[in-house]
């Protein structure tokens, strides 16, 4: 009776022992992201997974039919995320990924031609010109100064009233633009920056640095023209930002819109690169989602 007794705990034991194990799992134990985040996954047998990302904060994330997902914002640090789910624990790693850049520096470079692509071509040429030139111009008046301080007065009076001029409609674009344009800054973690009926952008902001972009629209709207025009836009000036070749990933982009019409399937990723950086196309059934990272 007791050897009998001693093997029906032992079993138990083992039995209890293989249901702690099995309580969590993680499908990975090193996790590289793809896109703007990498994306956990396991099973667990309770109602709620607990986890922290570097020690940080406890967050939450409800099972569902016996499973569990929650994202983790890449960096450019390598990340210990610490799972658990009722007294199983489990470690997992997220490697460290490369950024786009400083995000001030991108979002005022894009926000800068944004205004400038709502200006009249003709003005674009005039401001791309008066850019250009700018030092030569400077050069040629102080040299006209010491000649003929007149005539060099009357150039740098007419080159101040065109400035203004161009002020003026700078700022006329700046408020049609409005609406498209990247905060000036914002705080870390994964959001959209810009929303608009054609477009949204969604960026992964950490300590400062652009992890990734991530550009959405309704494929409704690209059956518009005017969608499709504000995608194009969107899209080049990104692409220019971050120092892309924005007609080469165009050019590359229309062939994988091509051939995803012909293979008329949803949820297929494909992959462009551009001077170091990687443009990801996906497709949903209602959405089309190009990720920006390097």
């Amino acid at each position: 009776m007791k050897k009998l007794l001693l093997s029906a705990l032992g079993l138990l034991a083992l039995t209890l022992a293989g249901c702690s194990n099995n309580a969590l799992t993680t499908n990975k134990t090193d996790y590289h992201p793809t896109a703007l985040t990498a994306v956990i996954k396991g099973d667990a047998k309770t109602k709620t997974v607990h986890y922290r990302i570097n020690n940080g904060a406890t967050q939450t994330v409800n099972v569902k039919s016996g499973t569990y997902f929650f994202q983790v914002p890449a960096s450019t640090k390598t990340q210990t995320v610490k799972v658990s789910a009722g007294t199983t624990h489990k470690t997992v790693t997220v490697h460290r990924v490369k950024a786009l850049g400083n995000y001030r520096k991108l979002a005022a470079k894009y926000n800068q031609m944004t205004i400038a692509s709502h200006l009249p071509a003709k003005v674009q040429k005039q401001l791309q010109a008066a850019q250009k030139n700018q030092a030569t111009t400077q050069k040629k008046l102080a040299a006209l100064a010491k000649t003929n301080p007149t005539a060099a007065a009357a150039a740098a009076q007419k080159q101040q009233a065109a400035a203004k001029q161009l002020q003026a409609k700078m700022a006329t674009a700046k408020k049609q633009a409005k609406d498209e344009l990247l905060p000036t800054s914002t705080s870390a973690g994964v959001k959209n920056l810009v929303v608009t009926k054609d477009v949204t952008i969604r960026g992964n902001v950490q300590n400062g640095q652009l992890m990734g972009l991530a550009l959405i629209t309704p494929t409704k709207q690209m059956k518009t023209t005017a969608g499709k025009k504000q995608f194009g836009t969107t899209f080049a000036l990104l692409g220019t930002s971050l120092d892309a070749k924005p007609k080469y990933v165009i050019k590359k982009f229309e062939k994988v819109l091509k051939d995803a019409k012909k293979k008329s399937t949803s949820t297929t990723t494909k992959t462009i690169y551009s001077n170091g950086v990687r443009f990801n196309t996906g497709f949903s059934t209602d959405h089309l989602y190009i990720y920006m990272t390097k």
